[in-house]
C-alpha cells in the first residue's frame, strides 16, 4: 500500500458510508463515477479501504452495529454491551493510530520532512578504553551508544570545563542534545565545531546544523550548512532540492 495523503474528516465519512453500505443506489453510482474521474480521490479511497479492512477482518464493524442497537436488559446483555464497548474503543484507537501517523507526516513542512528522513544519531566512537586519562570520556561514550544521552551529556559537560574548545567533546555534546530533540543546545555546541575547519567532525557538524535549520524552516540556512559539509549525504539532499 502506498503512503496515504491527508484525508479530510468529510472524505473519511463518505468513504465509510460507502464501505458500510449506508449509501442509496444513486449515491453509490455517483460516488463510483467520481472515483473513476478523480485519480487522487481513488488513491485516497483505496488507502482508506485497506485500513478499514483491518477493522472489518476482526469483526469490529459488526460489533459497532451491535453496540448501537443493543439495549441491555439483563446481566448477559450488560456483559455483551461491555464487550461491544471494548471493541468500539479498540476500533477507534486503531483508526486513530493508523491515520494519525499519516496526518502527522503530511502536516510536516518540507524542511521537517527532510529532518525526519535523514536524521540519525552519530554512531559514536569505538569504546576502547586505552588510557586512564580518557576513561571518563569513553565511559560516557558507552552511555551514549546505549542511548542514555542525558547521562552522557552530564559526564561530558564535566570534562568540557577543563577543555572548553575541544572539538570532540563539543561535537558529541551537540549530537547528544540533538538526539534528545534539544535543538537549541545542539546548535550551541555544533557551532563551536563548525568554527574549527581542521576538525575531524567539521563535515558532520555542518550536516547536523543543516538538519536543524531544515527543522526550523530556514531552508537557505540549511543549504549553506550542507554545502559547507560537502558530505555524500549532504550533496544527496541538496540534489533533491534542485
Amino acid at each position: 500500500m502506498s503512503k496515504p495523503k491527508y484525508i479530510s474528516q468529510e472524505q473519511q465519512e463518505t468513504f465509510e458510508r460507502f464501505l458500510m453500505g449506508h449509501m442509496n443506489a444513486r449515491e453509490q453510482e455517483r460516488f463510483k463515477i467520481e472515483l473513476e474521474a478523480n485519480a487522487e480521490l481513488k488513491t485516497q479511497f483505496e488507502d482508506f479501504e485497506s485500513l478499514f479492512s483491518v477493522i472489518e477482518e476482526t469483526a469490529l464493524r459488526d460489533k459497532l452495529d451491535e453496540f448501537h442497537n443493543a439495549i441491555p436488559t439483563s446481566d448477559i446483555d450488560r456483559a455483551k454491551s461491555r464487550k461491544s464497548r471494548f471493541y468500539l474503543v479498540a476500533a477507534s484507537v486503531t483508526i486513530f493510530l493508523l491515520f494519525g501517523s499519516f496526518w502527522f507526516f503530511n502536516r510536516q513542512t518540507p524542511g521537517e520532512k527532510i529532518y525526519t528522513k535523514y536524521f540519525t544519531p552519530d554512531p559514536g566512537l569505538p569504546t576502547v578504553m586505552g588510557s586512564a586519562k580518557d576513561y571518563e570520556f569513553y565511559e560516557a561514550m558507552v552511555d551514549y551508544k546505549q542511548e542514555n544521552y542525558k547521562t552522557a551529556i552530564s559526564k561530558w559537560k564535566v570534562l568540557l570545563k577543563d577543555k572548553p574548545e575541544n572539538d570532540t567533546l563539543n561535537y558529541f555534546l551537540g549530537v547528544s542534545h540533538l538526539a534528545t530533540e534539544d535543538l537549541s543546545n545542539a546548535s550551541f555546541y555544533l557551532e563551536k565545531v563548525k568554527d574549527i575547519e581542521r576538525s575531524a567532525f567539521y563535515k558532520d557538524a555542518n550536516f547536523y546544523l543543516g538538519l536543524i535549520q531544515f527543522k526550523a524552516g530556514n531552508i537557505e540556512g540549511a543549504k549553506k550548512a550542507l554545502r559547507d559539509s560537502d558530505s555524500d549525504v549532504s550533496r544527496e539532499i541538496l540534489k533533491t532540492l534542485e
